[in-house]
């Protein structure tokens, strides 16, 4: 597997759960629930299940990991994992999750990414390069903060398309 490969569906299909509740202010007629916030959904660290994925047969990665810190609209992703060659990627970028394009990393020169939180539970990314989409990520975090589904699409450095269903269980 191609290191644009391994960051694009790692670092363009970020997101994560954390099972923790955080009590927050409580509209009225709803008191006594706690409500998970995207702060604490999109923290912590995360272990792809591979049995349970959807690889592409040209990027069979052994293994990914993923650490999210979030604050706010601000997610910091540390991606790591064995590539299908045996040979260990990783690195760290910091996304914006405000709806506007952001340079994606220093690793893919010339992509933008734009990332936005559709509710608490889902954060999607789409990378650009010359206007043309080239990837593109929907991440889910399942109702018990305890799984991440990133359902994710992109372009690898050769110029061949992949697809990907990777599921994620919580460190």
């Amino acid at each position: 597997m191609r290191c644009m490969a391994l960051f694009l569906a790692l670092v363009v299909a970020p997101a994560a759960a954390q099972s923790v509740l955080r009590q927050s202010t409580t509209p009225p007629g709803r008191e006594g629930r706690k409500e998970l916030r995207k702060e604490t959904l999109f923290s912590g660290a995360w272990t792809a299940n591979v049995a349970k994925s959807q690889r592409h047969p040209n990027h069979l990665f052994q293994s990914a990991t993923l650490r999210f810190a979030v604050a706010g609209d601000t997610v910091t992703l540390t991606h790591g994992g064995v590539n299908a060659s045996g040979q260990k990627e990783s690195g760290t970028t910091t996304l914006q999750a405000d709806g506007k394009e952001h340079p994606a990393s220093e690793q893919v020169p010339g992509v933008v990414v734009v990332t936005r939180w559709v509710g608490s539970h889902v954060l999607e990314t789409v990378a650009k390069k010359d206007g043309r989409t080239v990837g593109q990520g929907t991440y889910e975090v399942s109702a018990d903060g305890k799984m991440l589904t990133a359902k994710v699409w992109g372009t690898d450095a050769s110029g061949a398309r992949f697809e990907h269903v990777i599921v994620f269980d919580r460190n």
